[in-house]
């Protein structure tokens, strides 16, 4: 269930009683716990002021659940069966692909999804063949894609195109050598202008076989970026086409929170903040979209602060989601915090979460 604050109506309190809930001020902090007397000089007060209490929205987060790891991995493993040695691609294949499709968006229909990265990463470590690892980010930007195509109104025959051009984005990096695609320090001005060919790689491989015209785009642009600074061809604005945009963040996004030879992931959080911060980079739209479709920290979750503090969300500005209402449980010496406190992070600028309780990130679905 996810809590927002409600605006209450002035006068409600009556001196002597107690107060009938936890009630807040505009900016989510704690004015009165539950249970606590209500003085005179505390009912004048609060008259004088906008109360607010915290109350479940209408869209629960009660059916979060996990996206089914078993599946996710047969996913992975699917498509790499199909493409991992390929040269050119079939009919055959992309008809294949698009069963494994139906099996994405009929597990994301209708529900909350979250992946469990930690655990992903741990079984990446398994796999030795060079190109692996870009069809588990192909995967995520999927998914990643789907939802926020969603937000965007996307649904039939047009969101299993997006989702097939999410999955397909990097197909071209087959033709890039392993040394390259894993080399743990800076690459050469000769290095990155084999990576920023992949995306022409990938149309070509893909020319042959009979998918729409719009999904060859789709894989060629998906580096271009808003404000022109992209490749291959330098588009910006409105002449990159809409799912390229969509894919671009889904994917700079699941490459920030992922392990890579030169450096560890970042926590979900920051890699959000940094997408939010990029505004010259992407679709202000489709960034609002994919904010939509990822809360970090559905309510109940466990978090770290800076501060060592641990404490549990408690309510989500739907403006920052990086920036929950915080219920403090164990103070920065390691004791129990016996009444309620909460922590602001909107107003608190100088807090922040370090470490969320599992370490997953989760995909908000309709």
């Amino acid at each position: 269930m996810n809590l927002v604050l409600e605006k209450l109506p002035q006068g409600f309190l009556m001196a002597g009683n107690q107060a009938p809930m936890d009630l807040f001020d505009a900016r989510g902090l704690l004015l009165l716990t539950r249970g606590q007397l209500v003085t005179e000089w505390i009912r004048e007060r609060l008259t004088r002021s906008e109360v607010y209490t915290l109350k479940s929205e209408k869209k629960p987060f009660a059916n979060i659940k996990p996206f089914s790891k078993d599946l996710y991995w047969d996913i992975i493993g699917s498509i790499w069966s199909i493409y991992h040695d390929a040269e050119l691609i079939t009919p055959e294949q992309i008809s294949q692909t698009m069963v494994i499709i139906e099996w994405i968006i009929k597990e994301i229909n209708d529900k909350c999804i979250y992946i469990d990265t930690n655990s992903l990463r741990v079984n990446l470590a398994s796999f030795k063949e060079h190109d692996y690892c870009t069809f588990v980010h192909s995967v995520n930007v999927a998914i990643l894609s789907t939802l926020s195509a969603r937000e965007l109104g996307y649904k039939g025959q047009r969101l299993k195109y997006l989702t097939l051009g999410a999955i397909l984005h990097d197909i071209g990096k087959i033709k890039v050598p392993y040394e390259i695609l894993n080399k743990p320090g800076p690459l050469s001005k000769h290095e990155v202008s084999i990576i920023r060919q992949h995306p022409l790689e990938g149309e070509a491989m893909l020319r042959n076989t009979k998918v729409l015209p719009r999904i060859l785009t789709t894989v060629r642009q998906h580096h271009e970026r808003w404000s022109g600074s992209g490749y291959p061809d330098g588009l910006s604005g409105s002449g990159i086409c809409l799912e390229a945009q969509i894919i671009a963040v889904a994917d700079v996004y699941d490459a920030l929170t992922a392990d890579r030879p030169y450096r560890k992931a970042l926590p979900p959080y920051h890699a959000l903040e940094m997408i939010l911060t990029m505004e010259k980079e992407f679709n202000p739209v489709v960034v609002r979209a994919f904010r939509k479709s990822l809360n970090l920290y559905p309510k109940d979750t466990l978090v770290t602060l800076n501060t060592g503090e641990i404490g549990m969300v408690a309510a989500v500005p739907t403006s920052f989601p990086t920036r929950p209402l915080v219920r403090l449980l164990i103070d920065c010496n390691g004791k129990y915090v016996d009444r309620e406190t909460y922590i602001d992070l909107m107003c608190e600028l100088t807090y922040f979460i370090i470490e969320a309780s599992s370490g997953n990130y989760y995909l908000a679905g309709p």
